[in-house]
């Protein structure tokens, strides 16, 4: 593995990682953490080998609108966040279920998408490359919920940090 392959897996991964530190600040079962974990991981690997096979002509018109659905999910997530903090809707169903589990996975794996279109440039192998992309993006998924769960525990109402996270992650998205 070249350094360069290196950077672009953490690079990849930080996406994830900023999103879990948000996700963290809530009581999240260990069984929703493995599971979005592995999610984040498993795309990160698929995304980029299907970029590779798909081309790029169609990865430059599907990134563009991912990342605007991406942020409209990530802003309305912690306005609903902020809603219920700030009217006393101190509730602790974790917003990780349904369809966001596998939506917000997703949405922070559609970058790995464009990677892939120009893994073959790098001369490396490509699934080599998918692979720890998604190993990256795991452990970096991980840490993020483990650092968002400790800040969420020393704070008496981290549905506000959860909630203005995910908004100022979804206005970086579409600056």
């Amino acid at each position: 593995m070249t350094l360069e392959i290196m950077l672009v897996a953490v690079a990849l991964g930080m996406d994830s990682f900023s999103l879990s530190i948000g996700l963290g600040c809530q009581d999240i079962t260990k069984k929703k953490k493995w599971g979005f974990t592995s999610l984040v991981g498993l795309f990160h690997v698929l995304m980029p080998l299907l970029g590779f096979v798909i081309g790029r002509a169609v990865g430059q018109l599907f990134g563009g609108l991912a990342v605007y659905f991406g942020a409209a999910v990530l802003f309305f997530l912690g306005v609903k966040m902020l809603w219920e903090a700030l009217n006393g809707e101190k509730s602790k169903k974790c917003v990780l279920d349904g369809w966001l589990l596998l939506i917000l996975p997703l949405s922070v794996s559609i970058d790995a998408l464009s990677v892939g279109f120009g893994l073959g440039t790098f001369g490396v192998n490509s699934f080599t490359a998918a692979i720890l992309f998604g190993f990256i993006a795991a452990l970096l998924t991980w840490f993020g919920l483990a650092l968002g769960n400790r800040a969420g525990r020393l704070m008496n109402n981290s549905e506000y940090l959860a909630g203005l996270i995910f908004i100022g992650l979804s206005v970086a998205a579409i600056l």
